[in-house]
């Protein structure tokens, strides 16, 4: 019985603790990047595998490129055209600034 009573003790403060995210951030820095994004007119969301990030509109979303010079975010190979968000998660391809097309996944 004492164990049980220890064990849920252990279980009550354990909630108090600022648990950090899969990426090493606190409770707190987190909300801290949220409240930034937001006021920098960001969608603090889920994204990729471990976490969340701000995903910000391009001002050249869907605009024609040749390379990522081009673009805020990102040139996409098959279209040759701005990425409408950044940053960008997934699997696709994309036109490097030296104009070679690369496979890439970011999660």
């Amino acid at each position: 019985m004492k164990s049980l009573i220890l064990f849920v003790g252990l279980l009550a403060l354990s909630g108090c603790q600022e648990d950090p995210d899969m990426m090493g951030k606190t409770r707190a820095e987190i909300r801290a990047e949220q409240k930034e994004c937001d006021a920098n007119g960001g969608s603090y969301q889920r994204a990729g595998m471990f976490g969340k990030a701000c995903i910000m509109d391009t001002g050249d979303g869907g605009k024609s490129c040749k390379t990522n010079k081009d673009c805020e975010g990102v040139c996409f190979a098959d279209t040759r055209t701005c990425s409408t968000k950044t940053p960008i998660f997934g699997c696709f391809g994309m036109v490097e600034d030296n104009g070679e097309v690369v496979e890439i996944c970011i999660d």
